[in-house]
C-alpha cells in the first residue's frame, strides 16, 4: 500500500482524511489477519500516489486499487480519497489464491470430500430425525 500525504497539489475533500485513516486501519487489520500467509508492505515515502493498494503474486504485479481521484468543484479542484473496502478484500482474497502450499490443507480436504467416505456415515440433524423414526408416518 502506498501512502503519501506530501503529494497534495489540491486540497482534500471533507471525507478524505477519514477515508485515508480507514485505508490505514484496513491495511493494519489485514496485515494482522494474514501475516503468516502474505507479506504486507506500507510505502510511506513514494511520490507517485496518495493512496494506492498494489497486489503482487509470485513476484509479479497482479492488480491495484487506487483510492484517489480528482473532483472538479465549481471553485477549484479537490483530491478525493476513498476506501473501497469490498475491492480491497476481493483483491486480498485473490492474492491468497496465488499462495504456494507444500501440502494440501487437511481441513479443506475433509470439508470438501464426501462425508460418507471421510468419517463413516454422518448425517445432518434432519436426516438423523428421519432415520430415528421421528417423522415416519
Amino acid at each position: 500500500m502506498c501512502l503519501n500525504r506530501h503529494n497534495n497539489k489540491y486540497s482534500y475533500t471533507s471525507a478524505s482524511d477519514d477515508n485515508l485513516l480507514k485505508n490505514i486501519e484496513l491495511f493494519d487489520k489485514l496485515a494482522l489477519w494474514f501475516s503468516a500467509r502474505v507479506l504486507f508492505l506500507k510505502d510511506v515515502i513514494s511520490t507517485s500516489e496518495i493512496c494506492c493498494w498494489v497486489f503482487y503474486g509470485h513476484g509479479k504485479k497482479v492488480s491495484e486499487v487506487c483510492c484517489t481521484s480528482i473532483v472538479y468543484a465549481t471553485d477549484k479542484k479537490h483530491t478525493k480519497v476513498e476506501c473501497p473496502e469490498a475491492r480491497i478484500y476481493e483483491e486480498t482474497l485473490n492474492i491468497l489464491l496465488y499462495e504456494k502450499s507444500n501440502a494440501p490443507d487437511q481441513d479443506l480436504m475433509q470439508a470438501t470430500s464426501t462425508r460418507a467416505a471421510v468419517s463413516g456415515m454422518s448425517y445432518t440433524s434432519d436426516e438423523e430425525e428421519e432415520r430415528s423414526g421421528k417423522y415416519q408416518i
